[in-house]
């Protein structure tokens, strides 16, 4: 009678299951294979998207014909700059950098760019050998770092506006997947789509958490994407009319091989009075204050608030007058109060206005 080893016998079922399962895995289909039945509600969004791009640009039919899943997965995150879009001039606070931007940044995308025929004719009488060595051209990547709520994304928008550029706003989950080797397609994809929308802006907010310092515990599919990232941006042209920018609040965790593709770095800082000033104007400029509030009483009182702070407080500033006021009865609604520094919540403001 043949002797049966419970124990080896469980070890083999224990390594067979285990091969199967991987097996399994690995051959399972990716979301290529699976095409429009994978992630139903991204290709819907991704579909109305496109819909809405080419109502906006029938000019781009052509350059949007024969996308792939991951390039379609991609054109979600797509934003085409129109009239009411995000300008410098909606931006307060940070004029010295925006002027900077303007320079060194957006005319050399639309002088020395994909088109040079429209190069000033001057310019090209004069510093044309300037031109041909590379001098003029607009950087490969910009990085805008700084404490949270100070504009960065703001300006990445409007700097999309100015250069009349597509703005791709890609979020980190969009490009990582659980199927191996997707993320790399999905990278390829995005430089391939702002290939066919060029003049394009490619934005990363929170670069920090795709680009963090690299290190031995790093995941091979991480490291991989990575690589096929950076490879990506260092092919891209000067003159090719597209732009890679970055956002972070934590500079110093970011990989040294991204910083140096990214030559062009700002740091937009807390505003301090006089920029506080110029953001609150924005948005209540045109509303009456209580006597002996305003901008400038209120701009001092902030310190230490950044963009985003001081656009809630006017929110809710404004929202506690119209909630009040729509709770009057319609024989007492004529002119709005003004509003108050208990609207606006600040109760460090001098006792004067109580």
């Amino acid at each position: 009678m043949i002797s049966i080893d419970s124990k080896k016998l469980t070890e083999f079922a224990i390594i067979a299951g285990t091969i199967v399962s991987t097996y399994y895995l690995m051959t399972m289909p990716s979301p290529d294979a699976i095409g429009a039945n994978f992630d139903k509600k991204a290709q819907a969004k991704s579909d109305h998207n496109v819909k809405r791009i080419l109502q906006d640009n029938p000019g781009l039919a052509k350059n949007l014909q024969s996308l792939n899943t991951y390039e379609k997965k991609i054109l979600a995150d797509v934003f085409i700059p129109n009239e009411k879009s995000t300008r410098f001039n909606d931006i307060a606070g940070i004029d010295d950098i925006l002027e900077d931007i303007y320079e060194n940044v957006i005319i050399p995308l639309q002088e020395y760019g994909t088109d040079k025929k429209h190069l000033n004719h001057d310019l090209q009488e004069r510093f044309g050998h300037i031109v041909e060595n590379g001098l003029l051209e607009a950087p490969k990547g910009v990085l805008l770092y700084g404490p949270p709520g100070t504009g960065k994304s703001l300006t990445a928008k409007a700097v999309a506006t100015e250069c009349n550029a597509a703005f791709i706003n890609i979020s980190i989950s969009t490009l990582l997947s659980s199927y191996y080797g997707e993320s790399s397609k999905l990278v390829k994809a995005l430089f391939t789509v702002a290939e066919r929308l060029k003049p394009c802006v490619i934005f990363i907010d929170e670069i920090d958490s795709l680009f963090k310092t690299r290190s031995n515990t790093d995941h091979e599919v991480t490291s991989k994407m990575k690589s096929e990232f950076l490879s990506l941006i260092d092919g891209l042209e000067t003159d090719g009319g597209i732009l890679m920018m970055g956002a972070t609040n934590r500079r110093t965790d970011i990989d040294e091989a991204f910083l140096r593709r990214m030559p062009k770095q700002y740091k937009i800082g807390l505003p301090d009075k006089e920029a506080r000033e110029k953001i609150l104007s924005l948005y209540i400029q045109n509303i009456p204050l209580e006597k002996g509030l305003s901008i400038e009483l209120i701009a001092e009182y902030t310190s230490g608030f950044s963009g985003s702070d001081l656009k809630e407080i006017c929110r809710n500033a404004v929202n506690n007058m119209i909630k009040e006021y729509r709770r009057l009865p319609s024989s007492q609604k004529h002119d709005v109060r003004p509003l108050t520094a208990q609207d606006f919540g600040l109760n460090n403001l001098p006792d004067f206005l109580d």
